[in-house]
């Protein structure tokens, strides 16, 4: 792969990394309020218990983009790495290059298509079991 290649993947990489932590530190400021401001509450009543069911379910589903978006971080700073050390687009199972448009649709990639087809295939038969 070009040296060329190799920047504007970084580029699309580094984006897509500043994205995934503003949302981290959106999901942080929002869990950082106390009860009251998140639901809006501004009385001196104490908060219904339907505001609490709401709230933490609220809780659970960024609780759960958080995990996705820490995983997905790890996947870019992986894939930062292999450009670094230069095997970016390269398979890490196979060894073979990963195709090109392959890399422009998730170019955090680290497999060709077909070994992920073939892990999936076997994830998906080990689930079963």
């Amino acid at each position: 792969m070009t040296e060329e290649k190799y920047e504007t993947y970084k580029e699309i990489l580094l984006e897509n990394r500043k994205k995934i932590l503003n949302k981290i530190e959106e999901i942080d400021r929002s869990w950082s309020k106390t009860l009251r401001e998140s639901t809006g509450d501004i009385s001196a009543y104490a908060t219904h218990l339907a505001d609490l069911g709401s709230e933490s379910n609220e809780r659970e589903k960024e609780t759960r983009i958080l995990d996705r978006e820490i995983r997905h971080l790890k996947e870019i700073d992986k894939a930062l790495k292999r450009i670094y050390k230069d095997k970016y687009g390269t398979c890490t199972f196979c060894g073979e290059k990963i195709s090109p448009q392959r890399l422009r649709a998730i170019p955090e990639t680290d497999y060709c298509i077909t070994c992920k087809k073939n892990i999936e295939k076997n994830n998906s038969r080990n689930h079963r079991t």
